[in-house]
C-alpha cells in the first residue's frame, strides 16, 4: 500500500474511470477527477464529489491493486465466504440436482446390491454462485467529502485504512432511535 498516494494512483490509473456514486453509477476518469478537486469549483464546493467505487479491482487494469494489500490478520474471516450464494429459491441450500439416466444402476443401502430405478435425483457437488453484495471499496476525496449517514450493507462492518489525510466518524449507540438522528428506519 506504500505506493497508494493520490498522485501515484493518478499516474498509474489516470485514464481509468472510477465510480463516484455507487447508487447511480456515475463515473469519471481519475485524471478528470484530479482536475476537478484542484480547480476553484472543487476547492470551494461545500460537499465535493468523492470517489466511492465498490468495483475497483474487479477488472483490468485495477485488479493489480488487490495484490498490493491484504486484510490484517486480526480481523475475522470473511463470513460472506461461508454463505451460500445460490439464487435458486426452489433449492435454498444451493445444491443443484442432477438427473440420473433412466435404468442406471444405483447402489442401495439395504443389501449392498444395485437397483435399477427410473429417473432419480441425486445431490451434485456443483454450487452455482451469484455475485455477492459490495464488500470492498476504494474511497478517495478531498476535504469536506464523505458519505451521508448510513448503515453498512447487510449490517456488516469494515476495516478502513487511511493513506493520506484524515477521516472522521460519527457513531451512535445501537439504541439511538433512527428518527432522532434524521434517518429513516430501514434505509
Amino acid at each position: 500500500i506504500g505506493g497508494w498516494t493520490f498522485a501515484n494512483l493518478v499516474s498509474r490509473f489516470g485514464n481509468v474511470s472510477f465510480r463516484f456514486s455507487d447508487q447511480h453509477g456515475e463515473m469519471m476518469s481519475l485524471s478528470t477527477y484530479s482536475k476537478y478537486i484542484t480547480n476553484p469549483e472543487g476547492l470551494s464546493d461545500d460537499s465535493p464529489l468523492g470517489i466511492y467505487d465498490s468495483e475497483f479491482g474487479d477488472d483490468l487494469p485495477t485488479n493489480v491493486l488487490l495484490q498490493e494489500y491484504s486484510v490484517p490478520s486480526c480481523f475475522s474471516p470473511d463470513l460472506f465466504d461461508l454463505m451460500d450464494d445460490s439464487p435458486n429459491f426452489d433449492d435454498p441450500c444451493g445444491i443443484i440436482s442432477e438427473k440420473i439416466k433412466p435404468n442406471t444402476a444405483i447402489p442401495t443401502d439395504d443389501d449392498g446390491g444395485n437397483d435399477t430405478r427410473p429417473e432419480q435425483s441425486v445431490v451434485s457437488q456443483a454450487i452455482e454462485k451469484v455475485p455477492r453484495p459490495p464488500y470492498r471499496w476504494v474511497l478517495i476525496g478531498p476535504e469536506r467529502s464523505g458519505t451521508g449517514m448510513h448503515v453498512d450493507p447487510l449490517w456488516t462492518n469494515a476495516w478502513v485504512t487511511v493513506l493520506q489525510g484524515l477521516k472522521r466518524w460519527l457513531l451512535f449507540p445501537p439504541s439511538t432511535p433512527y428518527e432522532s438522528i434524521g434517518m429513516v428506519e430501514g434505509k
